[in-house]
Formats: C-alpha cells, structure tokens, sequence
C-alpha cells in the first residue's frame, strides 16, 4: 500500500464518477430549511447578519408587552431575550456567516442548501485526503471516504441546516493543514484559520488544539503562523460576544455546566456501543489497538489521531444530550476522521502481510461490504428522509399564512422558529405559561386587539399545549403532514380529540410533490408484494397536499374492496364524487379532485359501520378498504 503511488486516470475517473453520484444523492435528498431549534436558529441568525444587525425586536400583542409576561413568552426556540423588548442569538455565528458568505455568489434562496452541500461534500473529499496525508495508498483513502460519507449519521448531519458536519469539516482542515505544515511553514496559517471558522460553529471545536500542537511540534514559526491565521477570528468572536451577552467567554449558551456531569458517561457509553458500531461498521473495533500500533517512525501520526479521538470523545461522554438517541452522536462527528484513519491503520498493521497479494480484491470487497451495511441502516432509520421531514417546518408556515388570519397569535414551540424565519405571526411559547391568570392576561388583551388564537403543534405537543399549559375549547382546523392548526373558540375546558394524520401514498408529478394523508380512523397500512392497502371501519378521510401550494386537479386512481357488502359514499366539502356498491371483489375507482392552496380533503363513508375481523374479543372492525392508489395529472 505505497502512498506515493500515482493514482491511474482510470482510477481517477472513476472517483470523480463516484464523487458525482454522492453529491447527486445529497442535492436530491437534501432540505436545508428553517426547521426546529438548529436549524431555524442558524438561518435566524444568517439572514440578522446579513442585514447587519443581531438584536430583534420581538413581536409582541398590543398591549402586554414582554415585561408582563413569562421571560421567553414571545421568543422562539434559537434566541435569548434582552434588555426591554429585544432578543439576540443563542447559536454561534459561523455556520450562520458561511451561509451569508455563500449567499454573496448563490443568492439568499439557495444559500442555506448550497452552503449544507459543499460541507457535505468537503468532507468525504477532506477524508480522502487525510487518507494521502496521512500515508494510505489511493484505494485505502478512498475507503476511508466510503467510510464516513456512507455512515448514516454523515449523512444525516448532512441533509439539513445543522452545524456538525461543518464542525468536523473545518476541525480536521485544522489538522490536514497542521500536518502539512511539517512540509512546509505556511500550511500553519491556514491551520489556525480553519480553527478559528471551526471555533466559531463551535466553541467546543477549540479542543482540536490538542492533536494540531501535537501535528505542529516545537517548531515557533508554525505556532507564530496558527496565531496570525487565526487571531482575525479570535477577536471577531470576543467582539461577537461581547456586543450580544456582555462578556467575551460568555456564549448565547450560557452556563451549560448542569449538562456535563460523570452521571452521563454509562448513559453516553451504552448508547455508544450500542449504535457506534453501526454507524462506522463493527470493524469501528479496531481503533482499540491503535496505541498499540505505532513503530518509531510512525508514533506521532498514531498520537495525532489518538488524541484527536480522546479529546472529542472524552469532552461529549460527560455531555447529557449524547445519551439520548443514535442521532445525538453527532457530537462525535469530529472524531469520526480520527476513527476512521485509525481503522485503517490498525487493519493495515494487522492484514498487510497476510493479504499484500490480495490488497486489491480486499479493498473491494471492504466497500462493497460498507455500502451494503451502511445501506441497509440508512433504509433501517429512515436517514435520507430527514430532508423532506425538514421540509414540513416551511410546509407549515406557509399553510398558516395562507389560511390563518394575519393577525392571529400562533401558540407554539418547535415550530416557532420557522414561525420567525418565514411568517411574520407573533408567536406565544406555551411552555412557559404556568397559570391560569397568565392565559387570561393574554385572552384579554387579544380579545381587546382583535387578535384570534391559534395553536401549531406537532404529534408530541398536543396535551401539553392544549390541555395543560393552555386548557380550553379547542378546533382543530386544519392539518399538513404530521403538524396540526386549532382555534381557540372559548376558555372553558374540553375534551381534546385531535384527528392525527399518517403518510398513505406520495407521488412527485413534474416539480410538484403530493402527499395522501389518511386520518387516524384508518386502520394500520398493509403491504404485500402486490398490493398496498389500509382498512376504514366506517368513515375517515384523506388529504391530499401539494408542494409546492397550487390551486388545480389532481386524478385518484385505487381500487375498493369492502369486508362485506354495502355501499361507499365519496365527497368533497359536501360535493358527492362517487357513490357506489362494494363488495370482495376489487372495484376501480377514478376521481378527479379539486385542490385549493395546496390542499383537497375527500370525505369516506359506509352505509353500515364495520363488522369484527376476527371473532375475537377486540378484534378491529372492518368495513371497506383502498388498495394500491396512486396520483396523477389529469391529460391536458
């Protein structure tokens, strides 16, 4: 495995071809939008840099201003309230200003998902890299790539607006640029501007000093070039946070010291071993000798990456958050070049002599076996879908603005700020209501104002909005994906029963995508490996979404089956679009439908409710069924 071997331009071509398809996979996949937390925290912050300012007034009901309510009543998730009536960033700066700069050549529309992309595709090149650098061959380097471009949580961090894949992009640029400055001195400037851009997506980044001093040595015209590349960013960021919360080592995170505690290390290490291995393949193992790998001339590239793993995964294992799902792991993305080039090594060290004649068909067989295994997992948690789950976040805002009134209040919390970012609704964090004359306070002066209240709430936020923090007469008045709209009709309470919606069917026609959604009265769906169907036990309904929003027709074709004989009415907003018997036997079905803004609603009934499946105690009941729809354009 001879790193100074020339790459063939056969292998070169075919790299390129590979590099291609991968961003081809991620443009398609991607969705940088203002979503939850991050993600709308980030491009908050991006768009107040661009128009050079970081405090917000917040938006406020006429009347009750923030002083006379709960501190973050009328901030949305990403920012920090201050002074009087003003809000500032809780995120750091820099992925937010990558995507300004960004902007200057793409325009704002396409800032976010370009800036995602080039991070995204950095870092498998960044991989390949290292991988040269750092003494593999072209095929073992380029596996490396395989290696992290495939994992799943690469992959995930690098289909939304999130800022770990650009933390690991610029902290081991920090270190590509570090070691090569041992070639020559100037390589250092650029280190210490990669960690200055890594520091500011991150102030955590600042650990990766540890393997940097270890890649620079005791030279003084390497560490003299790593403080002028990065003292320009050093000062930015003191000013930064000086001028927004008061002190130059004080973050928009505050004191985050209750999160890290010795509690959390056998939470962070069972949820470690348990999807670690997933995540970089079980051969992840190996790195457990790399200590034990090095030779006289090699110890300081094996304590480079030792350390550079150590540090990172050390600092997050005290960290609560890291213990909580697979996804959380992304806190490790920094080690992840550090465990991979460590995995390469130790299999180098320890295959080398017994396959040198076989190198080749080894490594070959090496990515085809981390494609399958990263494959079959990406299929497994549904990774290449977090772009389009993103997506739901601008789905909602622009639903809101198209059927709520402008003034309404918008009750709300994971989607308040996407609220922010793509409306102008005030939003009221209902998690910080706390009492009863808190919300009277607030129905008085929206009644006063003319202001109606309503409530966008995901699955998860429903009791806890409309039952306990804010109790009353609640409408559900609307739906698009997994996000549902309600109306506050009255103060007294009643019984919240929402209507939850699943995914049935969708279909992209043209450059339009459309969504069939079926209410929560439809039984389980079914697949078999012809057919795919789900059951209704005497009514239920089924929404048909559009993005983006159009006004226009759209033709269902299924097929009808019912459990036993009746009849099935079909309609929409009182309008009969087929009515008509049913029974075992499978009846085509074809309906034009009407969709307004986006959205058409179509109303199912059976003549006679559902009869039990099964003579069991419980048994579901069952009264007529769609099988295989699908979605078209009527023929101009």
């Amino acid at each position: 495995m001879d790193s100074t071997r020339r790459i063939s331009w056969p292998v070169r071509v075919g790299l390129l071809a590979a590099l291609a398809l991968y961003g081809i996979i991620l443009a398609a996949y991607l969705g940088a939008y203002a979503g939850g937390s991050d993600s709308s925290g980030y491009l908050n912050n991006a768009r107040l840099a661009r128009e050079g300012r970081m405090h917000l007034p917040q938006r406020t009901i006429e009347g009750l201003p923030p002083s006379s309510l709960p501190t973050f009543a009328y901030v949305p998730l990403g920012f920090l309230p201050v002074q009087e009536n003003e809000m500032v960033p809780t995120y750091p700066i820099g992925l937010s200003l990558l995507v300004v700069g960004v902007s200057q050549v793409t325009g704002w529309d396409a800032a976010p998902a370009v800036t995602v992309w080039l991070h995204g595709m950095l870092g498998v090149v960044l991989m390949y890299a290292l991988g040269r650098a750092f003494g593999f061959a072209p095929p073992a380097s380029a596996l490396g790539a395989v290696l992290l471009g495939a994992s799943p949580l690469y992959l995930f961090c690098s289909l939304q607006a999130m800022s770990d894949t650009p933390a690991l992009v610029w902290t081991a640029l920090a270190i590509y640029f570090a070691w090569r400055s041992r070639e020559r001195d100037a390589w250092a400037v650029a280190a210490g501007f990669a960690v200055a851009i890594a520091v500011l997506v991150r102030p955590a980044n600042l650990l990766v000093l540890v393997p940097l001093a270890l890649c620079l040595g005791g030279s003084w015209r390497r560490w003299l070039g790593l403080a002028l590349g990065g003292l320009p960013g050093a000062v930015f960021l003191a000013a930064f946070n000086a001028r927004l919360y008061g002190k130059i080592f004080t973050t928009g995170y505050g004191n985050v010291a209750g999160a890290f505690g010795w509690e959390n290390v056998p939470l962070v290490l069972r949820n470690g071993a348990q999807w670690m291995p997933v995540l970089l393949t079980p051969a992840l193992l190996l790195v457990l000798a790399l200590p034990w790998c090095a030779s006289q001339s090699t110890r300081r590239l094996v304590w480079v990456l030792t350390s550079w793993i150590a540090v990172f995964v050390g600092f997050y294992l005290f960290y609560f958050h890291t213990s909580e799902h697979w996804w959380y792991l992304r806190f490790f993305l920094p080690a992840f070049p550090p465990l991979i080039l460590g995995m390469l090594w130790v299999g180098r060290a320890v295959l080398a002599a017994r396959l040198e004649r076989h190198a080749r068909a080894a490594l070959v067989l090496a990515v085809v076996f981390v494609v399958a295994w990263d494959g079959w997992w990406i299929e497994r948690q549904g990774t290449l879908k977090i772009g389009r789950d993103e997506r739901v976040y601008l789905q909602v805002s622009r639903w809101a603005q198209t059927h709520l009134p402008a003034n309404a209040v918008i009750a709300c919390l994971q989607a308040s700020g996407a609220f922010l970012y793509y409306t102008d609704f005030t939003v009221l964090r209902y998690d910080t209501l706390k009492d009863r004359a808190t919300l009277g306070r607030i129905e008085r002066a929206c009644a006063a104002a003319g202001r109606p209240i309503y409530a966008t709430l995901f699955p998860f936020e429903m009791r806890d909005a409309l039952e306990r923090a804010m109790p009353g007469r609640w409408t559900q008045v609307g739906v698009t994906r997994q996000a549902t709209f309600w109306r506050r009709d009255g103060a007294e309470p009643t019984p919240i029963e929402p209507i939850t919606w699943r995914e049935f069917v969708t279909a992209r026609l043209g450059h339009t995508e459309v969504i069939a959604q079926v209410s929560s009265e439809w039984h389980d769906i079914k697949k078999s490996l012809f057919h795919r169907w789900i059951w209704n036990a005497q009514r239920g309904q089924i929404d048909l979404e559009t993005w983006p929003l159009e006004t226009g027709t759209i033709d269902l074709n299924f097929l009808l089956r019912g459990f036993a004989p009746t009849e099935v009415a079909i309609t929409q907003d009182g309008t009969t679009l087929w009515h008509g018997p049913v029974d075992r036997e499978l009846k085509p079905v074809t309906l034009r439908v009407p969709i307004h803004e986006g959205m058409g609603r179509l109303q199912f009934v059976s003549a006679a409710p559902g009869v039990p499946e099964t003579p069991e105690p419980g048994a579901r009941r069952l009264a007529f069924a769609i099988y295989d729809l699908k979605l078209s354009r009527p023929p101009p």
